[in-house]
């Protein structure tokens, strides 16, 4: 029955595919009645008269539009009288507004062009942007959320970057450049978030937190990143929340899943967004099989709300709120025998409150504070046994920046995080509170156009380990050509140990890795490429001494813990888009090698890591139609085997298991029912239903071999976003 449920879904998308490549009015009634339609047709070039091929050309506050054909022209029919507005949109141009009459003669649209090239040089060693408002911008956060595959997760998103690797999802986190999910540092506004992740079940990788269109910009550092943040080894995952919302407006997304009611509310210089969010994974396990026993299917509600305010003078206010509570509970492997199962029941309570204010003083000088407090709750049953996990975090930021035109900018700044961990299974205890005291500096200057230098210097201080750290970091760009530089970044990064020691009273010293990047960029035409090669040296990592190895993640009998693991990681990374070589088609192939080893905590020997693949490939391709009412995407990734723990093998994680494979696919049909804007969406994950493999583990005598899995193969998830006002059909 799900066999042929699933190849009806297929089937409805092909269909809405095959209408996509032909012209379609948008319904505009329920019946999606018959109307007299009016044609309109017209021309877009640019400054020079030369034709602007695939600019997008829409009514405004509809759906209703076409894109250009080679010569530029454009034709499509619209039921509305009187005078219309036009937006015309297309890479590397401006937005262009023009109020038009249907059934006037062809119109001339001329488009202004933007900078094609890299224009002034910027430095960008070990960093991916996605903002809305950068320039040179390769990447924007709807370009992360539409991608197949993605299910509205940002960090899930994040996954198809180069530089990452890709975990099968039975791991949380971020594993970047050979660290673990430790390593990585996920900040908002700001602001370090302490559980970016949903609490998780064992084995059962769980999506980030954060609701996707809420944020306005993406930068993700995959090394050598700046002074202003610390404590993580690997990488920064920066995310930056919206402004002020630009109209009044309310939305809901229903699936198979789940409800979201979302919007904004805007008064003059205030704005207020919220987002109400009921999920249950009964009905979606239902459709799609879960590869996990759960006998609580997982059950999600929490509400997001954000309120700016600008002041006259060009401050720029934030208040965000967060609240959330789930549980599930599922029959996992037992973490010291894996040939048995025990029952794990979680409850969770997490709560966010983070300001900022943004304000220019005089002269040329910025300044910008953060305050924030989060704390997070986990009750849990394991087999009976109950398990308490709590923690918080108070943290606060002042940065003054001092911007010299374009030339030199000036940044200082501050903080301070306070945060503190609880944790009781049955009678062992265990508890910990830090203050991290940090300053920072970083300069940028640009004596050229064709070169950019960015010295910076970040000092900590522990006042649970009484410990300090200096941080010097460099990076550096210079331009190549009209359309490529070079750039290059090195620098000094620490690192608390992760709270499983600090809790049970373990105080070893800042673990340390030093990063070497360098890199070539090129943008042109609508085109990106970008290489980049890496070497990453860890010294004084916590390791564990005079027990055996285990791989359970739960394990408190440490035995000797010091600082005396190291380790490496070096490789490249590829990143190659391209949105018009092909009409309509838009795409990029990310590949990532690495090789990296290490000794730390109760490893046996140097060894790779059991969470690393060499080798991680990921071709992601889009499609919309030229009335701009079908949208869908594509997407394969590819990780070479991970290793694995067999005791029985005389190399100590000597095995691999077999490469990861996945095809997904989305479909997105845009439609307009008076005034209402609607879109239905059907997206499948592990389309060819493949057997992935991501490892094993092994019973407590090694008799018993256990397979470890995705939590599922191929699933399916469809549903509907419906909008009272306008919406961007990117965000779909």
């Amino acid at each position: 029955m799900k066999t042929f449920f699933f190849s009806i879904i297929l089937l409805l998308a092909a269909v809405a595919s095959a209408r996509g490549t032909q012209p379609q009015p948008a319904a505009t009634g329920a019946l999606g009645a018959a109307h007299a339609r009016i044609a309109l047709r017209g021309r877009v070039t640019d400054g020079r008269g030369h034709p602007v091929v695939f600019a997008s050309v829409t009514i405004k506050n509809t759906l209703e539009g076409a894109s250009t054909d080679s010569a530029g022209y454009f034709s499509l029919e619209t039921e509305q009288k009187g005078p219309l507005v036009l937006v015309v949109t297309a890479i590397g141009f401006k937005d262009l507004e023009v109020t038009v009459t249907p059934g006037a003669d062809t119109i001339e649209l001329r488009m202004t062009s933007v900078a094609k090239d890299l224009g002034e040089v910027v430095i960008t060693a070990g960093t991916i942007e996605a903002t809305d408002d950068r320039l040179l911008t390769v990447l924007k956060p709807v370009d992360l959320m539409s991608n197949a595959g993605s299910t509205g997760d940002i960090v899930g998103a994040v996954q198809n970057l180069p530089g990452v690797q890709r975990n099968g999802g039975d791991q949380t986190g971020l594993f970047v450049r050979g660290g673990d999910a430790s390593e990585t540092v996920v900040v908002v506004d700001g602001a370090t978030q302490q559980n970016a992740f949903f609490s998780d079940v064992p084995g059962v990788g769980q999506r980030s937190r954060f609701t996707p269109f809420q944020l306005k910009g993406t930068s993700f550092s995959t090394g050598g990143y700046p002074a202003r943040y610390g404590q993580a080894l690997s990488s920064v995952l920066a995310l930056q929340t919206t402004d002020l919302p630009d109209t009044t407006s309310v939305s809901l997304s229903a699936n198979v899943a789940g409800l979201i009611l979302s919007g904004a509310l805007r008064n003059g210089n205030d704005g207020l967004e919220y987002f109400l969010n009921y999920t249950d994974f009964g009905p979606y396990y239902g459709l799609s099989k879960t590869n996990d026993a759960f006998f609580a299917k997982p059950v999600y509600a929490g509400v997001t709300t954000k309120w700016a305010s600008k002041a006259a003078d060009g401050g720029l206010y934030k208040v965000n709120f967060s609240y959330g509570t789930s549980h599930t509970g599922a029959d996992v492997p037992d973490p010291d025998d894996y040939g048995r199962l025990v029952s794990y029941n979680l409850h969770n309570e997490n709560f966010d409150l983070y300001n900022s204010y943004a304000r220019p003083l005089s002269g040329r000088w910025r300044l910008l504070t953060d305050l924030g407090y989060s704390n997070n709750e986990d009750n849990i049953l394991w087999n009976d046994t109950p398990f308490l996990r709590y923690d918080h975090r108070v943290q606060a930021r002042v940065e003054a920046t001092y911007q010299d035109r374009s030339h030199f900018r000036l940044t200082y700044g501050s903080e301070v995080q306070h945060f503190g961990y609880r944790e009781q299974y049955d009678t062992l205890k265990g508890t910990f509170d830090e203050t991290l005291l940090a300053g920072y500096t970083e300069a940028e200057y640009k004596p050229v156009r064709w070169l950019a230098v960015r010295p910076g210097f970040r000092a900590e201080y522990s006042a649970l380990l009484g410990n300090a750290d200096a941080s010097p970091r460099m990076a550096l760009a210079v331009r190549t050509g009209i359309h490529g530089q070079l750039g290059a970044a090195t620098g000094l990064f620490y690192e608390e140990a992760s709270a499983n020691y600090l809790l049970f009273g373990y105080r070893p010293g800042f673990q340390e890795a030093i990063h070497y990047l360098v890199n070539y960029e090129w943008i042109r035409e609508n085109r990106s490429f970008r290489l980049e090669a890496y070497y990453k040296r860890y010294r004084h990592l916590v390791r564990e001494q005079g027990v055996p190895y285990t791989p359970n993640p739960y394990r408190t009998d440490f035995g000797t813990v010091d600082n005396t693991g190291y380790g490496f990681a070096r490789g490249f990374d590829v990143f190659w888009r391209d949105k018009v070589s092909i009409p309509y088609i838009d795409y990029w192939i990310t590949y990532s090698y690495v090789d990296t080893r290490r000794l730390y905590q109760n490893y046996l020997a140097e060894a790779t890591p059991d969470f690393v693949s060499t080798h991680n490939l990921n071709l992601i391709l889009k499609y919309l139609s030229a009335n701009g009412h079908v949208f869908a995407s594509a997407g394969y990734n590819y990780a070479s085997g991970r290793p694995y723990y067999n005791p029985a093998s005389a190399t100590f994680f000597g095995d691999r298991a077999s490469a990861y494979q996945n095809i997904s696919g989305k479909v997105s049909y845009l439609a307009t029912f008076h005034r209402v804007f609607a879109a239905f969406y059907v997206n499948v994950d592990d389309l060819t239903n493949y057997r992935n493999v991501l490892g094993y583990r092994y019973s407590a005598d090694g008799a018993v071999k256990v397979p470890v899995l995705p939590p599922q193969n191929r699933s399916v998830l469809f549903g509907v976003y419906l909008s009272l006002t306008a919406f961007k059909k990117d965000d779909l």
